[in-house]
């Protein structure tokens, strides 16, 4: 058997990175065993699947190191891999289900299956859709009503056990199969019909998946059943908890938004502010009054909602979805290795893994059955490892992906400039985030000094050797380099490099706190160096 796996996600929103985990798993094992990976996009929800979304999935993974043998873009035997163009395919499969008899009309509304469903939770036993014929009299009422049916299929009336390649049997009693809907009114069909009626075409032999899916998976065994098709092998990966223990999922964005944006409104309550008046953060995040209000009273968890309330309250949200590490300055290839062993492990020590040692190394039978807890400090340290070991060309590229999408000063650096900020703080930062903001000041001259060290570094001869390095630079003619500054500045330090360093540190950063002085001097230009040792002077010249 040649092996084929696919990834299909819904383009309902950003890339989650529990996604990037099952995709990255379908990846390795079909690599491992020679076979395909196959990209599908899943988008029958038409009231909340988007081009952008489906567009965004695909970016995400390519940025992952991800990419597939089959579907959007890079094409393959099936006329589609989006499932909104292939209606015709699965509405002629339910048109066969209809004249087998395994399928069939039903009219019931929202209502009145909503009655039946709390009658069942009255009378204890429960609601399970089964076929109930109707009455002439009924199909004419239903007519005359103009209601549009969907299409249900029938059961099977037997057990149904899936053979799971890492949960191991798992058997749901025929009483407690329904009648699924396999095609909605609106003429789509749904996620548990055309997941079916596509992996069966595409010859999907291995479905790897979230154990979140598993109660879902017998269902799809009814539809294989109805067709007379053979099942894929399933197995249903561990979920990923959250530090405190719950699964990680993109609501927990909004619910720190929600709780960040509840004190603010409390602090203004004290000032005599009406507590269900949200104008004031609408206005100042950019969103409309009636998306926060409904974003607070709950009826919604949109992320920008909750980003747009985070940007203005200075809040920090969970990072959840792939976009979220890219702005956090996470190398890919460091986010895809710790996923990866979120779940599962190569059965020795290792951590930092290359794609290849990885392939090589990948197993179904070490995928664990049990849910992993995301570490954020671990992946920090695997991100920082990885930092050290990349070669400047790749954080070069990795500098460039991660400036496109931050608004940092930073962005405003030459290649040159962030090769040698590469070179200055590599070593010293865990993430690109970090290398950001600790060379900030190289791109933002400070207007403030931090007073307690600055009165400690400048006490006695500290200010006069800051003096006498300004009127040294003043008069450097050679070249502007780090070699040729530390000629021109030694004789000032007396043999005590630490006696200049530290003022002049304090003069062009503000803080005690920098790369190699020489270094940082030479990454300023000369017009920029002097004038920030010039108004340092100017600031302490009456005394520290």
């Amino acid at each position: 058997m040649t092996v084929r796996t696919r990834f299909a996600p819904s383009p309902t929103g950003s890339l989650h990175i529990g996604g990037v985990r099952t995709a990255f798993y379908c990846w390795l094992f079909a690599k491992k065993s020679g076979g395909t990976f196959v990209l599908r996009i899943e988008d029958t929800d038409q009231a909340r699947s988007t081009e952008e979304a489906a567009a965004g999935i695909q970016r995400d993974l390519r940025w992952c190191g991800l990419t597939w043998d089959e579907g959007p873009e890079v094409g393959g035997p099936e006329a589609s891999y989006f499932q909104s163009q292939r209606l015709p395919i699965y509405n002629g499969y339910v048109e066969q289900l209809l004249a087998s008899g395994h399928a069939y009309p039903a009219y019931e509304t929202r209502e009145e299956l909503e009655a039946l469903r709390k009658e069942g939770e009255a009378n204890k036993t429960g609601f399970r859709y089964k076929f109930r014929p109707y009455s002439a009299e009924d199909l004419a009422k239903f007519a005359s009503e103009g209601r549009i049916p969907v299409i249900r299929l029938k059961a099977p009336a037997h057990d149904i056990t899936v053979k799971d390649l890492i949960l191991g049997e798992v058997t749901v009693l025929a009483a407690e199969l329904e009648d699924i809907v396999i095609r909605k009114a609106d003429g789509f069909p749904t996620y548990h019909f055309a997941v079916v009626i596509d992996d069966h075409l595409m010859g999907i032999t291995h479905i790897l998946r979230g154990q979140e899916h598993l109660m879902n998976t017998h269902k799809h065994v009814g539809v294989y059943e109805a067709l007379g098709w053979e099942t894929p092998q399933h197995g249903h990966l561990p979920l990923i908890f959250n530090p405190t223990g719950s699964k990680m999922s993109k609501r927990d964005k909004a619910k720190e938004a929600r709780e960040g944006a509840k004190k603010a409104q409390e602090e203004r309550k004290k000032g005599g502010h009406h507590p269900e008046d949200w104008s004031w953060l609408a206005l100042a995040s950019g969103l409309e009054v009636g998306d926060v209000a409904s974003f607070m009273r709950k009826e919604h968890d949109r992320i920008p909602t909750a980003e747009g309330i985070a940007r203005v309250l200075g809040l920090s949200l969970p990072m959840i979805e792939v976009l979220d590490f890219l702005k956090g300055g996470y190398l890919p290839e460091a986010l895809v290795n710790y996923m990866a062993l979120l779940g599962w492990s190569p059965g020795d020590d290792r951590e930092l893994m290359s794609f290849d040692e990885m392939v090589n190394a990948f197993t179904i039978d070490r995928v664990n059955r049990t849910a992993a807890k995301f570490d954020g400090a671990k992946l920090k340290w695997l991100n920082g490892e990885y930092i050290k070991k990349a070669s400047a060309p790749r954080l070069l590229a990795a500098l460039g992906q991660y400036l496109a999408v931050v608004d940092v000063p930073m962005k405003a650096a030459t290649e040159a400039q962030l090769l040698a900020l590469i070179d200055m703080y590599r070593d010293r930062s865990q993430t690109l985030a970090d290398m950001e903001v600790s060379s900030r000041f190289l791109f933002v001259r400070p207007t403030t000094w931090d007073e307690k060290a600055a009165t400690k570094v400048l006490k006695g001869d500290g200010f006069e050797k800051l003096v006498g390095c300004m009127a040294a630079l003043v008069a450097h003619h050679g070249p502007w380099t780090a070699a040729a500054l530390e000629s021109s500045l030694t004789p000032i330090a007396g043999g005590n490099l630490g006696s200049i360093a530290q003022p002049l540190r304090i003069a062009l950063s503000g803080t005690p706190v920098s790369p190699p002085i020489f270094e940082t001097l030479a990454f300023l230009d000369r017009k920029e160096a002097i004038t920030r040792i010039q108004n340092c002077i100017h600031h302490f010249e009456g005394g520290v």
